[in-house]
């Protein structure tokens, strides 16, 4: 048996797969298992940045410059790389972020969960309506990944965050079952803290590898989830987070070791 990712030339579309985070990485690592790769970004020097770096990995790309909150705008957008680049067979929306919104439940706007809303979930529920059923029409297989959070369980301070990424995984079960007898795939990544340029190491002593990701080993696990690997898979939800989600920081205590010694 040989475990090889080759998503064999077929289309891959990358929602946020710029501006040197975990969607550049995204898109980096489906242009090396041979998919040609589109990517939306709102920054017109990210997408040329991103289209430089995919080129010289071989890749067809394509980027489009577009708020992905502005609904028609997306649609355009999806439109105009499944004609660059051919029908879109995979699709990954990464863009997100709880967006500095920091309240307490007693306090919370509904402005802001709006917002917030609409930044994490609204516009996948588009992309996946246009990917997915395209899909559909066609009569073709497809998989499709959506980025998600621990967060999602319930997080202090983050009601508005965790309400959007916990909507975005009930949607992509939701979507998971709908699509699985005509072989569309649906899972989710639920991502936790990950290294950035500006976010260095941070403090890791509350995850239980004690230390952040790179976006690397998002990048592979979204490529896992795409692939024919993970042909048996969806609606899953797969936590790349440090053991995060476990909801301990890992590590023996005092009460474990005393039960040992029993």
């Amino acid at each position: 048996m040989t475990l090889e990712i080759d998503l064999g030339g077929r289309t891959c579309l990358v929602v946020g797969g710029a501006g040197g985070r975990i969607g550049s990485a995204i898109a980096a690592a489906v242009a090396e298992a041979g998919a040609p790769v589109g990517v939306v970004t709102h920054n017109a020097d990210h997408a040329a940045s991103a289209i430089d770096d995919l080129h010289a990995r071989g890749a067809k790309a394509v980027a489009e410059v577009v708020d992905v909150e502005d609904e028609p705008g997306l649609v355009g957008a999806i439109g105009r790389v499944a004609h660059e680049l051919g029908p879109i067979r995979h699709l990954v929306n990464v863009v997100g972020g709880a967006m500095g919104e920091y309240h307490r439940a007693a306090e919370l706007d509904l402005a802001v969960v709006d917002r917030v809303i609409a930044r994490n979930l609204r516009y996948a529920i588009v992309a996946c309506r246009e990917v997915g059923g395209a899909l559909l029409e066609r009569h073709e297989t497809g998989s499709i990944v959506n980025v998600s959070s621990p967060a999602a369980s319930g997080r202090p301070m983050l009601g508005a965050y965790s309400v959007a990424k916990a909507g975005l995984d009930a949607y992509s079960r939701s979507a998971a079952l709908e699509w699985a007898p005509h072989g569309i795939r649906v899972n989710v990544l639920a991502c936790g803290a990950i290294r950035n340029p500006s976010s260095g190491g941070g403090d890791a002593t509350t995850i239980p590898l004690r230390r952040r990701g790179e976006p690397a080993e998002v990048a592979s696990a979204a490529v896992f989830l795409l692939s024919d690997l993970a042909g048996y898979t969806t609606g899953a939800t797969l936590h790349v987070d440090g053991g995060v989600a476990l909801g301990h920081p890992g590590g023996e205590t005092l009460s474990t070791l005393a039960d040992t010694n029993k």
